[in-house]
């Protein structure tokens, strides 16, 4: 888990928090789980839910945890789901044998992992199967089953390996030191991490900048972030160059605090805050069009969630204020004329619904993947009824 701590760390150290003890092991998959990969709330199920809630609190822990019996029913539930099409439930009724056994006991469901992997593919099987095993690290107190530790980067890894960038980041943190790495066939880098960085960790940053390159902007923010605390002997104007295109990929790519930082690096030409270092030239309409872009990252497209107020454009006078000509008592030499700040923002609006588009793209092609596997769904009650498994029928 080094690694992810790092990135843990990193992370804070870019939202510009003060400083927090070092997180334990389930705060880090806590943070990796909700904040950097797998689904949200919203997307589980109530079964699924309940059970991650139990685990996630003290309630699995005390006293007022659940029995071995009601874990059994709580089980043959998430089942029942699961083969009405639940996916997660699917992949948190694999794990859970592994997590804890009172909840399956009875009942052999080795079926289920080998149909997610052969149904969903391995870059999305493994990536959902390693989601459900970092999800366990995150209860409290701390769970210590070994095979989580174990199966988790496992199948990350896999997934990694088939492509998913999804996995690429968690998987990095469980790669051998040493420089005797080959890129697997095809997935070489179009800018490898230079040696002042990668020596001595070639895998580890192979994967965290394979994955910036295929799109995830916590590994744009991630990789910027290495560049922009420069040690003694590195290049600056490169180091702050790539530092640039990474948390503008970083902000293209949804993250609204990268946006923030390249606000404020464009305006003053320069930062070193927390240990960075970054030069630039002072550039006023970069600085706008990060703020703005920001600014509709962080209120899905609006300026403000008030409607009303963002449809006065008041948010974006705010932004403007600094900027523009003819308003007084600005701290900031001004340099942007109004069809100038116009296109800025119109520019921001664009960027945005790029990045929406694209994830409504993703979205729709992983609902696509999970419908197929749905429509195979009779061959693993099939599986499961020949190793004894009870199933309860269709309501």
């Amino acid at each position: 888990m080094k690694y992810a701590l790092s990135l843990f760390s990193a992370l804070f150290w870019l939202a510009m928090l003060p400083a927090v003890a070092m997180a334990t092991v389930a705060e880090e998959a806590k943070f990796f789980y909700e904040e950097a990969s797998g689904p949200t709330d919203e997307e589980l199920s109530s079964e699924v839910g309940f059970i991650r809630y139990t685990y996630t609190t003290k309630l699995s822990h005390s006293r007022l945890g659940l029995d071995a019996s009601e874990k059994q029913y709580l089980f043959n539930e998430l089942l029942t789901n699961a083969l009405q099409g639940d996916i997660h439930a699917l992949a948190m009724a694999a794990v859970l044998p592994h997590v804890d056994p009172e909840f399956s006991e009875g009942s052999d469901v080795t079926p289920i992992e080998p149909w997610l992997i052969r149904h969903l593919g391995e870059a999305e099987g493994h990536w959902l199967l390693g989601v459900f095993y970092l999800h366990w690290l995150s209860g409290f107190p701390p769970l210590s089953h070994a095979p989580v530790y174990m199966n988790a980067p496992d199948h990350f890894r896999k997934s990694a390996l088939a492509g998913n960038r999804k996995s690429m980041l968690f998987a990095s943190g469980h790669v051998p030191k040493g420089d005797d790495f080959t890129p697997p066939p095809g997935q070489e880098l179009k800018h490898p991490m230079p040696d002042y960085i990668a020596k001595g960790e070639r895998e580890k940053w192979y994967w965290a900048v394979r994955a910036a390159e295929l799109g995830d902007a916590w590994a744009n923010a991630f990789v910027g972030s290495e560049y922009a605390h420069v040690q003694p002997g590195w290049p600056v104007e490169e180091t702050s160059r790539m530092v640039l295109c990474y948390w503008d990929r970083a902000a293209r790519f949804g993250y609204y605090k990268a946006g923030s930082w390249l606000s404020l690096i464009f305006e003053n030409g320069i930062n070193t805050d927390h240990g960075t270092h970054i030069v630039t030239e002072q550039d006023c309409k970069k600085a706008f069009f990060y703020g703005a872009l920001r600014a509709r990252l962080k209120t899905d497209g609006e300026y403000l969630k008030d409607k009303k107020k963002s449809e006065a454009g008041a948010a974006a006078e705010f932004h403007a204020q600094n900027y523009l000509k003819g308003i007084p008592k600005i701290n900031f030499a001004p340099c942007m004329t109004q069809s100038q700040y116009e296109a800025a923002l119109k520019e921001s609006k664009i960027a945005y619904d790029e990045f929406k588009a694209r994830q409504a793209e993703e979205k729709a092609a992983q609902q696509a993947l999970y419908d197929k596997a749905r429509k195979a769904l009779p061959e693993l009650r099939a599986e499961l009824a020949a190793v004894g498994v009870k199933i309860r029928e269709e309501q």
